[in-house]
């Protein structure tokens, strides 16, 4: 069995000329996991799999740039060609009442975005995934993933400072996707919101992660210098993301 990423957005905060926001593809045993759907992945989903495919879910926070596709998802899976499709969605406590505001119809929605919520130290059991979920530094509740497959792991920062839980959440993991939205030069910055390049790289040699992913770039920010900043003080491999890049796990 061979797990595989697949990058659906990496754009922070809105979606950049050729990013979309935040939004990761994670495929093993016929299983396809969806973290995050930010704006516009949608569309770059349905270049990888039908809609009707997605086995589940999960949502790190509550800001648009990691759900609001799900909007489009919804309604997607309600008028299918094939007839009308759900999906269970695992997302932080108060998401299904969050996102019906937008709706005039809580009770469909529901029937096709199947809400659980999640928290810090759950466990899912999602076909071949298990995923142990984490808090990230971030101001509202956020979760960070590690999900572990056939031996493989792999860790997803989603939005998130700095913080000793990202290490653990990461440790020894065979890919690392992490917030890089600054540059040091930029700062100071904010404490507990996003991290930089060299930031994003230490957490990764913190864990001993084999290789690093930079992603939530803020779409003005340039991803090489990004990704020299990582470099500096990560011996491993650095990969900056980019929307449909494919990587085996």
């Amino acid at each position: 069995m061979t797990a595989r990423l697949t990058v659906l957005g990496c754009a922070g905060t809105y979606p950049g000329a050729e990013r979309a926001c935040s939004s990761y593809l994670v495929e093993a045993d016929g299983w396809r996991l969806l973290l995050d759907c930010g704006n516009g992945s949608l569309s770059n989903l349905q270049r990888r799999c039908d809609v009707a495919e997605v086995d589940a879910v999960v949502i790190s926070h509550l800001h648009p740039d990691h759900f609001v596709d799900l909007f489009g998802l919804y309604y997607a899976l309600r008028f299918h060609p094939d007839g009308p499709r759900s999906v269970p969605v695992h997302a932080p406590r108060g998401a299904f009442e969050h996102l019906g505001l937008m709706l005039d119809d809580l009770e469909t929605f529901g029937r096709h975005c199947r809400f659980s919520v999640a928290a810090a130290g759950d466990v899912l059991e999602l076909g071949p995934f298990t995923l142990r979920l984490s808090a990230a530094a971030h101001p509202v509740e956020t979760l960070a993933s590690r999900v572990e497959v056939d031996g493989r792991v792999l860790a997803y920062s989603a939005d998130s400072g700095p913080t000793p839980g990202l290490a653990d959440t990461a440790r020894d993991a065979d890919l690392f996707i992490a917030d890089a939205t600054w540059l040091e030069r930029q700062g100071p910055l904010p404490e507990a919101l996003h991290m930089t390049g060299r930031q994003a790289g230490r957490q990764a040699a913190a864990a001993g992660a084999s290789r690093l992913l930079l992603s939530h770039l803020f779409p003005a920010t340039d991803p090489a210098e990004v990704a020299a900043e990582a470099t500096e003080v990560f011996d491993g491999e650095v990969l900056v993301a980019t929307d449909l890049l494919e990587l085996a796990l």
